[in-house]
């Protein structure tokens, strides 16, 4: 008996060590919120995607799925965080591997996050806005992971050491990605948790998103910084809303897009692959290029004509990884546009050429152009000159056979040049670079 007891007692011994140890050990792993607290949750004062116009013109032109407008920001450009470099949050050095950022569309709200019409069209989380016909997906850029209306957690990896502490600032969140396309239909009337705006914008006239509900939200969390449970409904799931920790996006956020319902035109074709001729190191230090010629074909509503140059642009975008090297080589003008297209994988892959790029000519005019960057719209406007690499569609373009009634086919000839970029070294390696062709209502 004596023997049972004496174990027993030693047994409760260890047991009251562990818990104090693990007491002990969450005290000092505890992450807390750095003063001033900022609320960026509230509707209307998240960060905005930074659209500008969307257009929806006709099934012909643009048929359901079709991509309306792309987008990436971060929460450095929110209405309430001025100060990119704000810590948010401090945690200890040991909680590395315990801090998280966790996301979720507005779930509840019918122009919001509720409905999932993409689905319908094959195309899914793509939800319900505000504008008729048009829904927004949008993605973590991190991890990849792709906003639904259940909570999903992923690592936050960027923060900034100091001693033995982590700071998460407001650079510390990762960009998003927001992609707009057209959508077969509108969301019902009934059956979603809110309509806090009731109606939506105009199916037939210009209108502008005047709608303060978000799109989507993050948060952090980390130990004593609690979240939601992931998978959880965030329709009917939000205990931490009231915290004043969640980070909103919103369409309805300034900047706001405007709809419009515009003759446009569409990208038909496009030279898949530009082949330049194999040229040595030496000869492009010595300032020589070699070239290659770009056709792009468009078709375009009967409507318009090369008269109607103020009305659809023509631009050729970088990749986004592609657009952040040249940002940090110094690459981009004050404008938002570049004069050289990089290699993809310029600044990691060993084998890319280096100091040279490719530039871009109007070949009917002998016009250089610029690319288009990564630049979204701000509270002053959006970029639409050609220092932003937007052109007139239609500039001394070619008219070409129709293949349809009541429409128009143009050609637009470019001629890309392989050059050394001012200032650098030409290092031989190979080339690969990447553009896409977009044409936009202005």
């Amino acid at each position: 008996m004596k023997k049972y007891l004496k174990m027993n007692k030693q047994v409760w011994s260890i047991l009251l060590l562990i818990l104090f140890t693990g007491y002990h050990s969450m005290a000092n792993a505890t992450c807390v919120r750095v003063a001033p607290a900022i609320d960026a949750g509230c509707d209307a004062c998240g960060v905005s995607p930074g659209f500008g116009k969307v257009n929806l013109t006709n099934s012909y032109l643009q048929p359901v799925g079709s991509i309306l407008a792309t987008s990436i920001f971060d929460f450095t450009t929110g209405v309430r965080y001025p100060d990119p470099n704000k810590v948010l949050y401090q945690c200890d050095v040991s909680d590395i591997g315990q801090i998280y950022e966790q996301f979720v569309t507005n779930a509840d709200d019918r122009v919001g996050g509720f409905f999932d019409l993409g689905a319908t069209d094959g195309n899914p989380n793509f939800f319900a806005t505000y504008f008729p016909y048009v829904g927004i997906k949008l993605t973590h850029m991190r991890s990849g992971t792709v906003f639904t209306r259940n909570y999903q957690s992923v690592p936050l990896t960027s923060y900034e050491t100091v001693g033995t502490k982590i700071n998460i600032r407001v650079k510390d969140l990762s960009p998003i990605k927001a992609e707009l396309i057209r959508l077969s239909t509108l969301p019902p009337t009934t059956g979603a948790l809110s309509n806090f705006c009731g109606g939506m914008a105009s199916t037939t006239a210009p209108d502008s998103y005047t709608c303060i509900q978000p799109n989507g939200y993050v948060i952090f969390v980390g130990p004593g910084i609690a979240g939601e449970v992931d998978g959880s409904d965030g329709g009917t799931n939000y205990s931490t809303w009231f915290t004043g920790r969640w980070n909103a996006i919103g369409m309805g956020t300034s900047p706001r897009p405007a709809i419009s319902y515009a003759s446009s035109c569409a990208v038909r074709n496009v030279t898949p692959i530009v082949v330049f001729p194999t040229v040595s190191d030496v000869s492009l230090n010595a300032g020589n290029t070699v070239q290659g010629d770009l056709t792009i074909t468009l078709e375009c509503d009967d409507k318009l004509s090369p008269s109607d140059l103020g009305m659809v642009m023509l631009g050729l975008q970088t990749s986004y990884p592609t657009y952040l090297t040249e940002q940090n080589l110094g690459l981009v003008n004050a404008n938002g546009g570049m004069k050289y297209l990089l290699s993809d994988d310029y600044d990691t892959e060993t084998t890319v050429a280096k100091g040279v790029g490719i530039t871009l000519t109007h070949t009917a005019s002998g016009t250089p152009m610029n690319f288009v960057g990564w630049s979204n719209c701000t509270t002053a406007g959006c970029p639409t000159t050609t220092e932003s690499g937007w052109y007139p569609a239609l500039y001394a373009a070619t008219a070409a056979p129709s293949k349809m009634a009541g429409y128009a086919m143009w050609t637009t000839q470019l001629t890309a040049s392989l050059t050394k970029i001012p200032g650098m070294t030409v290092v031989p390696g190979k080339v690969k670079a990447t553009a896409y062709v977009l044409a936009r209502v202005q």
